[in-house]
């Protein structure tokens, strides 16, 4: 009896419970004046919307928050600048829609570029890099060219439709997904073959998990930093020892820095170092004028992209085995490893 009246108070609790939680509004809006629900989006969130996401950007987001939540298929690059005055400067290309690229001062949002000045920032830029003038020797000169053409706003909308172009930065990082579960299916049912898969998959889970602390410490470098403290996440994979400081970079984390007097200048991904050298072929452009790719002229140097339905990185068609004027390139890396360092 006493069991039985237990199992009664707890069913009554439940309920009470129950119809507790039913009762709460749940936070979708706020209450308006006229007792109609207004529509509450958090700044710089994904939200569905139907055929794709879109992502609200105003001037209380933080920049890396924004650069962190734009999806890596509809990046082209991102890029912090610590420029000669101190201030952090961040940008973000896009590959679709009528936004070319979003541009933030000391983490706050000041406005875009138009479609035509992303790609032709990003293809002058690189082709600077693969002509052994890496860009980050003169980031203070070509982000203030940068801040020149920005057209300001207050807030913007974008919207993502989830499809990858050539030169995004999910198309130009090797992701490969693990294979591990596969393998471990089909191990059979010899216990020395059981034995081998399983061992394997503990060293590549071992290997997966030191991937992703290292990529996680990565990440969380920012303008400023010390080389040292770069250096003991991680020696640097490749290293181009350029006038006035050194880039630093890791294809595997597909992400570079150049540090000059001791700190981290620029951050930018992918590693247009390591592209440069790999697959300069992202930087060409039909019909540009390559000798005005710099900080002063570089948007007189490509041709007027024609308003059509593609997005402007989709419209040029670059040859991909065609390589820049003067630079000659080597077939992609393809190692497993190498992953978007935001991600």
């Amino acid at each position: 009896m006493r069991v039985l009246k237990q199992i009664q108070t707890m069913a009554c609790t439940l309920c009470c419970l129950l119809m507790s939680a039913c009762s709460v509004t749940p936070v979708a809006g706020v209450q308006a004046a006229d007792g109609q629900l207004a529509d509450v989006r958090t700044a710089g969130e994904l939200q569905d919307d139907g055929d794709g996401k879109s992502m609200l950007v105003d001037q209380m987001e933080p920049a890396r928050r924004v650069l962190l939540t734009v999806p890596a298929e509809s990046a082209m690059e991102r890029f912090e600048v610590l420029d000669a005055s101190g201030r952090n400067i961040a940008y973000v290309a896009l590959t679709e829609g009528d936004i070319g690229g979003l541009v933030f001062i000391d983490g706050k949002f000041f406005g875009t570029v138009t479609r035509q000045d992303a790609l032709a920032f990003y293809s002058c830029r690189g082709y600077s890099t693969a002509t052994d003038n890496h860009w980050a020797k003169s980031a203070t000169a070509w982000t203030e060219a940068l801040l020149r053409v920005t057209q300001s706003a207050t807030s913007v909308k974008l919207h993502f439709t989830g499809k990858s172009t050539f030169r995004s930065i999910m198309a130009v990082v090797n992701d490969p997904a693990l294979s591990q579960i596969g393998a471990l299916v089909d191990m059979g049912t010899n216990p020395f073959n059981i034995f081998r898969k399983l061992n394997s998959a503990r060293e590549n889970m071992e290997a997966r998990n030191l991937f992703e602390k290292t990529r996680h410490s990565l990440s969380l470098v920012t303008t400023g930093t010390s080389e040292e403290k770069v250096a003991e996440i991680i020696k640097p994979e490749e290293v181009f020892f350029a006038n006035g400081g050194v880039v630093m970079a890791y294809p595997r984390f597909s992400i570079e820095f150049f540090v000059s007097d001791g700190i981290v200048k620029v951050i930018q991904q992918p590693s247009f170092y390591h592209l440069s050298r790999t697959q300069a072929a992202l930087f060409y452009v039909a019909d540009t004028h390559w000798d005005r790719c710099t900080p002063e002229n570089w948007r007189r140097a490509l041709p007027e992209l024609k308003p059509d339905a593609k997005s402007a990185t989709e419209k040029i068609t670059a040859t991909p085995e065609k390589a820049l004027p003067g630079k000659k390139t080597s077939p992609a890396s393809k190692d497993e490893n190498q992953r978007d360092i935001f991600r």
